[in-house]
């Protein structure tokens, strides 16, 4: 993964951006803004999904499935520098007619001038509702994350 090349400006736009794209569904300039082979990491279960077409047909069920659950959207806070933007997140899920509130936390990273992955933090039930039948694609992480490693 490079290391980001954008200001804090620029990443704080990035995600804002990344953000308001799932919220409208919008997938084409959604997708534009991650590099080629992003990594998305979830807490729990512990595991990432690779690769641009891993995450291309992640979206895709994302989009269809998961967001027509979600009645509303509060970002609760945002916190970035020139190589990541946290966003906090409150959710409200309809699932089975009933109304559920969920936390999320999103740390998102730049990558050159777009976004290299994000590690989402959430409660199971939550990640379950977002993963669906990708829970079974993902991957262990080996080793160290590659958000931990310095700047090449």
């Amino acid at each position: 993964m490079k290391p980001s090349t954008m200001t804090k400006g620029e990443m704080a736009a990035i995600t804002r951006l990344h953000a308001e794209l799932e919220q409208n569904g919008d997938y084409d300039p959604l997708i534009a803004t991650l590099v080629d082979e992003p990594i998305f990491e979830f807490h729990p279960p512990g595991g990432q999904l690779i690769g641009g077409d891993t995450l291309r047909r992640y979206y895709v069920r994302f989009l269809e499935e998961f967001m027509p659950l979600v009645e509303e959207t509060h970002l609760m806070g945002e916190w970035s520098n020139e190589s990541a933007c946290i966003h906090e997140y409150q959710l409200r899920l309809r699932i089975d007619g009933a109304l559920e509130n969920h936390q999320l936390i999103g740390s998102i990273y730049g990558s050159g001038d777009k976004i290299g992955g994000e590690r989402l933090y959430g409660s199971a039930p939550l990640m379950d509702h977002m993963l669906g039948p990708f829970a079974k694609e993902l991957v262990p992480i080996e080793g160290v994350t590659p958000w931990a490693l310095p700047p090449e």
